[in-house]
């Protein structure tokens, strides 16, 4: 069996003290990039593999932040799932001698600034941050750039922002998921008319990118149809009462989709409501107990899946794995999104 390759090993061999080895490869301040990089490579080439688990016990606890809408309430239709791979994450944190702190804000208030401004500000900081971008603004940019002046590396779930330095975002390709929803409509809608589009918030960016890449595809590949458009989003009262009121005065709309989970069941009761149900094609998002059922009574033909539980198991893993094992070779994650109909909505059924 070949010998292990030791900190030593690599400080013999670039002519280096054994504690810029260790400042390096752990992370540690003191050194220049270049060097950090010209260390790290060179320990791969020797075949260096860390034991995580005896450096774990050597230090005090890491503690990394998770800040996502609640678990319940409107947060049930997508951001549980998140919180499930979170929690499921728990056992190998602990293992490596790693704290997870749970922050959950509601989606329509102002929380998740307050929370972001008390753990920034914190006289012990946390090694980490796991969020997602409420509101796309300047404001949110300027919060999460702090955590950077502060050495606190962040990931970013859903939207990105631009010049902020975060770490890694993981997102599915909004614009692609939008031109795939609009592409399912026109290939089961055969009359000429409006699609009812829920269109989710203005303010938050995947949401206008996914809107965007649906209207795109329409103006494109279609000049049969046309977009209503509502944005009430995470309201489910003023979803309804808009989606209701648009089917009133449009007689002349022969689909719907929506971009958001959250909105997709306002929009479908109103359809249902109206007398519509399975006369209008529709496209949901996401999968949860309801939205599965509006698969199987017909209300929509399809779901766009875009895969909440990996999101939030590959942005903890990119967090920890860049926190704990130095791991620094990721930025942009793009998450497979899957189209559910009914006939494969059991091969679905364990994510619900």
């Amino acid at each position: 069996m070949p010998r292990k390759v030791t900190l030593q090993d690599i400080a013999t061999d670039l002519n280096i003290s054994r504690t810029t080895v260790h400042r390096a490869l752990h992370g540690k301040e003191g050194i220049t990039e270049q060097l950090r990089e010209s260390i790290c490579a060179r320990a791969q080439e020797l075949g260096y593999t860390n034991n995580y688990v005896a450096s774990s016990l050597k230090r005090k606890a890491l503690r990394l932040a998770v800040v996502l809408p609640r678990k319940d309430g409107s947060g049930r239709f997508y951001f549980k799932y998140a919180w499930d791979a979170i929690y499921e994450f728990y056992p190998e944190a602990n293992s490596l001698n790693t704290e997870i702190e749970c922050h959950y804000f509601d989606y329509e208030t102002d929380q998740q600034m307050q929370m972001l401004q008390s753990l920034v500000d914190a006289k012990e900081p946390v090694d980490g941050l796991l969020t997602m971008v409420a509101k796309s603004d300047e404001a949110m940019a300027n919060m999460i750039k702090r955590f950077g002046y502060r050495n606190i590396p962040v990931v970013l779930l859903d939207n990105d922002l631009p010049g902020v330095h975060r770490i890694a975002c993981v997102a599915p390709h909004d614009k692609q998921i939008g031109r795939l929803g609009a592409e399912i409509l026109c290939a089961i809608t055969h009359n000429p008319g409006k699609i009812l589009v829920a269109g989710g918030s203005p303010e938050s960016a995947s949401h206008r990118c996914n809107l965007e890449g649906f209207s795109e595809y329409i103006a494109e590949n279609s000049k049969q149809l046309e977009l209503v458009v509502a944005h009430e989003h995470g309201n489910y009262e003023r979803c309804y009462a808009k989606a209701a009121n648009l089917l009133d005065t449009h007689k002349d709309i022969v689909a719907f989709y929506s971009v958001t989970a959250r909105d997709t069941l306002p929009l479908c009761k109103a359809v249902q409501d109206s007398g519509l149900a399975k006369t209008l094609r529709g496209v949901g998002s996401d999968l949860y107990p309801e939205s599965a059922e509006l698969l199987r009574n017909d209300t929509v033909q399809a779901l766009i899946y875009k895969n909440a539980f990996d999101k939030g198991r590959i942005g903890l893993r990119i967090l920890f794995d860049y926190v704990v094992k130095n791991i620094r070779d990721v930025d942009q994650i793009a998450v497979p999104i899957s189209v559910i109909m009914k006939n494969n909505l059991l091969f679905f059924e364990k994510y619900i």
